[in-house]
């Protein structure tokens, strides 16, 4: 009986087993599958927010504006900074200079940002400018890898540590008046004096990528203090370009029209001439 029960469990168990793997795949089953796959589609490439981790940003822009919209554009640029908070946000240094000329402005402005609204803030600043009458004139953005930086702090504070136990382990060996002590405990003192400045230069770093500097620079439209487009030169010289293009396009139509008739009527006096000589000399 014991033999003809573990065939029977055996068999019961191998059907199981053959159903299970030939069976077709339930609605639930198809309905997770595709989910988890619409789920990555809807995530698309994982790729992180910033594609450079570690590095502090330094961001600059140079704008070029009529020279009476430079001293709005500023103000509107320090409001959106505000308006971020102090904790996002802080404007750290602004200038504003009239040259010789009316015309002749130069101004400065510049930020420190939470790194992860940095870019947007800058793509703001540019549709400002724009809506002013202005354009973007250059871009500068340079990047310090801070993270590299830190990582090779770690290291180097780690092996000074290790130095610096060993010698004090050392020290502890020692006596009191031993000829040996004095030195190791200058190398002690030197070994600290190091870790404290690794652990400022560390501090800097930290401190770089944890705001990010933004620097907005604003002149006239045209590298000429006066030919901005609002000064009564560029405007003199708009409508003077103005006038030769239509006396232009006026002469081509002239002469389009007429050089047609002109050249018949050329045609027709020489043939009238050479008749008129043919008569005269017969």
């Amino acid at each position: 009986m014991r033999g003809k029960a573990c065939v029977f469990m055996a068999l019961v168990l191998a059907g199981c087993a053959k159903s299970e793997k030939g069976r077709e795949p339930s609605a639930a089953d198809a309905m997770t599958t595709e989910g988890a796959s619409e789920s990555a589609d809807a995530r698309g490439p994982g790729i992180a927010l910033t594609a450079a981790p570690g590095v502090a940003f330094r961001y600059a822009y140079d704008f070029r504006l009529p020279a009476a919209r430079i001293s709005s554009t500023q103000e509107a640029h320090a409001q959106a900074c505000e308006a971020l908070g102090i904790a996002r946000c802080r404007i750290t240094g602004m200038r504003y200079a009239v040259g010789r000329g009316a015309n002749d402005i130069n101004a400065t402005l510049d930020f420190k940002l939470e790194p992860g609204i940095a870019r947007k803030f800058g793509t703001g600043g540019i549709d400002t400018v724009v809506k002013a009458g202005g354009r973007l004139g250059a871009v500068d953005i340079t990047g310090t890898d801070a993270g590299g930086a830190i990582k090779a702090i770690d290291q180097e504070s780690a092996r000074q540590r290790a130095d610096l136990d060993r010698i004090e382990a050392q020290l502890a060996k020692l006596p009191a008046k031993a000829r040996d002590r004095v030195t190791l405990q200058d190398q002690a003192d030197a070994i600290r004096r190091s870790l404290d400045a690794n652990a400022a230069s560390k501090g800097a770093q930290l401190q770089s990528l944890a705001t990010t500097p933004m620097h907005f620079d604003y002149g006239t439209t045209d590298s000429f203090a006066g030919f901005d487009a609002d000064s009564p030169i560029a405007i003199g010289l708009s409508l003077g370009q103005q006038s030769f293009l239509a006396a232009l396009s006026l002469l081509t139509i002239v002469l389009a029209g007429g050089l047609p008739w002109a050249a018949i009527a050329l045609v027709g006096w020489l043939i009238w001439r050479r008749l008129r000589d043919r008569f005269v000399r017969e």
